[in-house]
């Protein structure tokens, strides 16, 4: 087993789901920060009159009761602040529409009643992975980065020889893979960033930016500003039994010919689209500072390049030659028409980090990943 200690820097922000959310009713945000608070010791930090107002609103089944709650918090924010054990950066954006929609109890929004619960609901945000025993530092977990060294292989191997890709990975049983000869270690932190903001879906071929959006929590990485990270990849040189050699070399290079071609396709202004050149409007969205320092991009020897997380987009994470993508293409809308699909060999739409929910400039991909061995 040879061992290898990588340097990672996230060229992009990256979000590791957790299936974990900050919920309204357990942070406020305040002069560009979101604070999650303990709710036990914002309680007991209470008078007595608003701890009969918070626990008449908890206890409350009627429908506006969130909004009951969140006005006791608002009228005590100081006390939620000083009971946070957690503070992360929030955009702009995302402070106004929380104190627009959340930190107010508005009763109409566009001259309708609105659905107060909906509201809550939609400022939901997804926490990114956190080491809870480091000081809640942001990570990149193991397995995140052993799954996309393994797709990128996996893709090498089925492209030279379609059989012994089967030999390989599908027909072996699990605990038998190349890859129980591959481990990596969660990432420790050099620098990070954390940034909350806005997941908004663009089209790729279409001039048509109205997608769904979604709020959340991200390593954060730009132009100016990147987080950085270590590792140690641990690898055992392998020889299959027909002969083929499996080695650390073999999984960078698969790693620059799975990930690259999908980086460079995001700054080119055409893509090949069934069968014929079409408009690529990705690169578009991007600032004229990202798209000038990635545009031309070129790797060192001892460079090689991921995509890590949520929102990497279908053809990160699939064999190129095996993929079928379902792509939506109608139904639905206030007709409820039943839904069409298609299947294709890549994404129509694609998913980027913005810091307003209506922006459509200055966006960045999610989950790019630059890795040196050292």
């Amino acid at each position: 087993m040879k061992s290898y200690k990588l340097k990672l820097t996230a060229l992009t922000p990256i979000h590791i789901g957790t299936g974990e959310s900050y919920e309204p009713t357990n942070f406020v945000i305040d002069n560009g920060y979101l604070y999650e608070f303990d709710e036990v010791k914002f309680y007991q930090s209470l008078d007595d009159k608003q701890k009969k107002n918070f626990l008449r609103a908890v206890e409350s089944k009627a429908s506006d009761s969130l909004f009951e709650i969140h006005r006791v918090i608002k009228l005590n924010k100081q006390q939620a602040i000083n009971s946070s054990d957690k503070k992360v950066q929030v955009s702009k954006g995302i402070e106004k529409d929380y104190q627009n929609k959340v930190g107010k109890a508005v009763q109409v929004e566009g001259g309708r009643r609105i659905n107060k619960r909906a509201v809550f609901n939609k400022f939901q945000i997804e926490k990114t992975a956190r080491l809870i025993n480091q000081n809640n530092k942001v990570y990149i977990p193991g397995s995140s980065l052993k799954g996309a060294i393994s797709t990128a292989y996996q893709e090498l191997v089925f492209k030279k020889d379609r059989k012994l890709w089967e030999e390989l990975f599908e027909n072996r049983n699990p605990s038998e893979r190349i890859f129980k000869n591959l481990s990596v270690a969660d990432t420790k932190t050099i620098k990070s960033f954390s940034v909350i903001g806005y997941g908004l879906n663009k089209e790729r071929f279409e001039d048509d930016n109205l997608g769904p959006k979604t709020i959340v929590e991200t390593i954060f990485s730009n132009e100016k500003q990147q987080s950085q990270f270590e590792t140690t990849l641990n690898f055992k040189d392998y020889i299959t039994e027909s002969g083929y050699e499996i080695n650390f070399d073999k999984l960078k290079k698969a790693c620059n010919e799975h990930y690259l071609p999908i980086f460079e396709q995001m700054f080119k202004p055409y893509a090949m689209f069934k069968g014929r050149k079409i408009d690529d409007f990705t690169n578009e969205y991007f600032s004229d500072t990202f798209y000038e320092k990635y545009k031309n991009f070129k790797l060192k020897e001892n460079q090689f390049l991921i995509r890590v997380g949520k929102y990497s987009q279908a053809r990160a994470v699939t064999i190129d030659g095996m993929r079928k993508i379902r792509v939506k293409v109608s139904g639905g809308g206030p007709k409820r028409k039943p839904n069409k699909w298609e299947t294709l060999d890549q994404e129509t739409t694609t998913w980027f980090f913005g810091f307003n929910d209506k922006s459509n400039s200055n966006l960045l991909p999610f989950g790019w990943m630059l890795c040196e061995v050292e």
